[in-house]
């Protein structure tokens, strides 16, 4: 048996897959059917699961960011 971290994987947010919570295998992790893993849930195809929002920054007045144009998750 071994053990690794996911290089994409940053405190528990997905890097490759933005804004979704790291699990190994999901769809869009570079891991998906590469690699076979010991508990089948785990090998079943998964959507990945959004991750709750990051503490919110003071309030900015600006222009811009009340009209930025809101990004899409792949999910």
């Amino acid at each position: 048996m071994s053990a690794w971290s996911c290089p994409h994987d940053l405190n528990g947010i997905c890097q490759r897959v933005r804004g979704a919570i790291c699990s190994p295998g999901m769809r869009g992790c570079e891991l998906e059917g590469k690699v076979r893993f010991a508990l089948d849930e785990l090998n079943a195809p998964r959507k990945p699961v959004k991750a709750a929002p990051a503490a919110a920054e003071p309030a900015r007045k600006s222009a811009r960011d009340t009209q930025a144009p809101r990004r899409r998750l792949p999910f």
